[in-house]
């Protein structure tokens, strides 16, 4: 009988759980700035009007407004996409609350739960916050927001992206918004958490943390 954090093949097919196993404090595999998915003429729109949100319907808004920008040449079946647009909004969104001070001092730095993605959205926005902490040491504190949204729009793009071309899946999601991060943020860790999440869809074991089921 296999333990609940087993990553065998046999135990990651189990009807009712998708398994994702992230090796902490290591790069994932295509690690470093990938191609850009928008024109600069489009990041800096997005970036304009990202620093303008001042409410969560806003921050919706705003990111239907990236999906559309990136998915406009996607050949993908519409159902899959409609399926990623909810669980990966809901990530960004509690990763833009998270990282980027602008937003979260506008819309409250409180996310709520449950919500979709809400607790993976804010684990990684903490540790992407740490890695643009780090990034705009050098920048003019007068260009400051606007490098960091354009860098949130870079992430989102390639969040969405990358998640186009997957399945759907909660797993597939996950994996597109923690690479986006990897890919667009030099200095950007894994985080690494402390205990099971309340909605039990995530636990850590060791140095690995093990991502059960999808989000609903």
């Amino acid at each position: 009988m296999h333990q609940l954090e087993c990553a065998c093949a046999q135990c990651r097919q189990r009807a009712g759980a998708a398994f994702e196993v992230l090796e902490f404090g290591r790069d994932w595999p295509g690690k470093g700035r990938a191609p850009a998915v928008l024109s600069e003429e489009e990041e800096l729109q997005l970036a304009m009007e990202l620093l303008e949100v001042a409410s969560e319907e806003e921050l919706e808004q705003f990111l239907g407004n990236v999906f559309k920008s990136v998915w406009k040449g996607v050949k993908k079946v519409g159902a899959t996409i409609a399926k990623v647009a909810k669980p990966l909004g809901g990530a960004l969104k509690a990763v833009a609350k998270t990282a980027l001070p602008f937003v979260g001092g506008a819309l409250g730095s409180m996310i709520p739960i449950p919500g979709v993605g809400t607790a993976l959205g804010s684990a990684l926005g903490r540790a992407a916050s740490n890695a643009l902490e780090l990034e705009m040491e050098s920048a003019a504190p007068a260009d400051r927001e606007l490098e960091l949204a354009r860098r949130f729009v870079r992430i989102a793009g390639q969040a969405a992206r990358l998640a186009a071309d997957g399945d759907g899946s909660a797993r597939a999601v996950e994996s597109a918004l923690t690479r986006a991060l990897h890919q667009q943020l030099p200095h950007f860790r894994s985080p690494a958490p402390q205990q099971e999440d309340e909605s039990g869809r995530w636990r850590r074991r060791g140095n690995r943390i093990v991502v059960m089921g999808d989000w609903q």
